[in-house]
């Protein structure tokens, strides 16, 4: 069975530089062997996250997808030395996952890139990024990856800096290391629920 790998894109711009190098993550996950699915910005415009309120049904399905991945690659854009308020609303939708038998983000990589035009930005949404997926009970990945305004991408939104290329393909690595892990442990979580 494949790991499955989600990559969100923390932007409500279409064709913004943090969906295309989500939808790159994923394609290039998908070359190395996984099963991905992209969710952007648009995707993830949700009502303000309350406690113990009915979900709307995309709501449902995001927290459906991240429920069923091995590992997670967020990408976010820098809005003032942080991650943007849609983002940080979505993954407070992951708390809804704490009933199952791995809660939150329990046992997922996590990789995370921030993009910013400068790189302060980049640095302080990086560092915000891994703590809201060690909060989540995630695994950030050893190596995040900062895009700042000087990195070079193709007239297909692929990133082509030698530097970018090299750590995000470190980073994917690093994510699905573990994710392939991750499956025989739903596998084993499964069967042991079976049993029981």
């Amino acid at each position: 069975m494949k790991p499955h790998v989600v990559c969100l894109s923390g932007s409500l711009s279409p064709g913004s530089r943090s969906e295309r190098v989500a939808a790159w993550c994923a394609a290039e996950s998908a070359e190395l062997g996984a099963e991905t699915s992209l969710v952007t910005g648009a995707q993830m415009e949700f009502p303000f996250y309350r406690p113990a309120r009915a979900r709307p049904l995309a709501v449902k399905r995001f927290l459906s997808l991240l429920s069923s991945a091995d590992g997670v690659v967020v990408v976010a854009p820098a809005y003032h030395g942080t991650v943007p308020g849609l983002l940080k609303n979505a993954l407070d939708y992951v708390d809804d996952l704490q009933g199952g038998a791995q809660p939150f983000l329990d046992g997922r990589s996590v990789g995370c890139v921030a993009v910013s035009a400068g790189e302060q930005g980049a640095a302080s949404t990086l560092t915000t990024l891994r703590t809201i997926a060690h909060a989540l009970r995630g695994w950030p990945t050893p190596l995040g990856v900062a895009v700042s305004g000087d990195s070079e991408f193709d007239a297909g939104g692929n990133p082509t800096g030698q530097r970018l290329v090299f750590q995000l393909r470190q980073m994917l690595g690093q994510v699905l290391m573990p994710a392939t892990l991750n499956v025989h442990r739903r596998g084993l979580l499964a069967e042991h629920q079976t049993v029981a």
